[in-house]
């Protein structure tokens, strides 16, 4: 009997397996169908991805080398092609190399609007705040120096690697406007870290050891000097027995 009864339930689990698959076997099929092709894609999509990138990267080295030889305008047509497509970071970046060509050629609000653009626009940090400095580096030579201070606290703020740059730029033009105590306080920082490049470290002991201790207290005096204020970057120290 027992085996019956077994017969029996086999036949009825058979009878509503056969009746679910007629209902739903077609979405069943579809659905792996589905999931087939959707896997199928993304892998084709991702191989297609990786060729597209190789080829940009190519080009992108491309138009680099051609800036290095000196064609300005054979470089900046590649980098217009290469902002409108491919992957977003390299559109990102050909837009900085062409901006940076517009200030080769001298046209310097095109440079800034450029480089303001790919840092509103950007979303890799390293790219975005690359552009704000290049852009604070233009702006320091035709902008006011609030304007600059407005630019630069950000990435002196964000304390990533351009954070030093931007401080250095920042204490750079408070020299020159007479604001000493500034200056010193923001150039401070740089000469007391650890992680800083040693030209840069180098460049920011110069300009402390031109601020001086009482710098503050003498910012008329130092303003009217013969000493041209020492540049980020090409900072120079006063000969030692030179007599202002």
């Amino acid at each position: 009997m027992t085996d019956v009864f077994e017969e029996v339930e086999e036949e009825v689990r058979r009878d509503r397996y056969q009746k679910l698959w007629k209902q739903w076997g077609g979405w069943i099929i579809g659905a792996a169908v589905v999931i087939i092709l959707g896997v199928a894609g993304w892998r084709l999509y991702a191989w297609n991805a990786d060729r597209q990138a190789v080829a940009v990267s190519r080009e992108f080295i491309a138009a680099q080398k051609s800036l290095r030889d000196g064609d300005l305008e054979g470089a900046a047509e590649a980098f217009a092609r290469l902002s409108e497509s491919g992957p977003r970071v390299y559109r990102e970046l050909a837009q900085m190399e062409a901006a940076a060509i517009k200030l080769e050629e001298g046209e310097l609000e095109e440079a800034l609007a450029g480089f303001d653009a790919v840092a509103a626009a950007a979303r890799n940090d390293i790219v975005r705040d690359s552009a704000r400095l290049r852009a604070a580096y233009i702006f320091a030579d035709t902008g006011d120096f609030e304007g600059l201070q407005a630019r630069l606290q950000p990435l002196i703020d964000g304390e990533g690697p351009f954070s030093y740059l931007a401080r250095e730029l920042l204490a750079v033009q408070a020299w020159k406007e007479g604001r000493f105590d500034l200056a010193r306080e923001t150039a401070q920082p740089i000469s007391l870290a650890f992680d800083v490049p040693e030209s840069l470290r180098e460049r920011i002991q110069i300009l402390l050891a031109v601020l001086g201790p009482g710098a503050g207290e003498n910012a008329s005096d130092a303003a009217d000097g013969d000493d041209a204020a020492p540049e980020s970057g090409e900072t120079r120290a006063r000969p030692q027995g030179e007599k202002k």
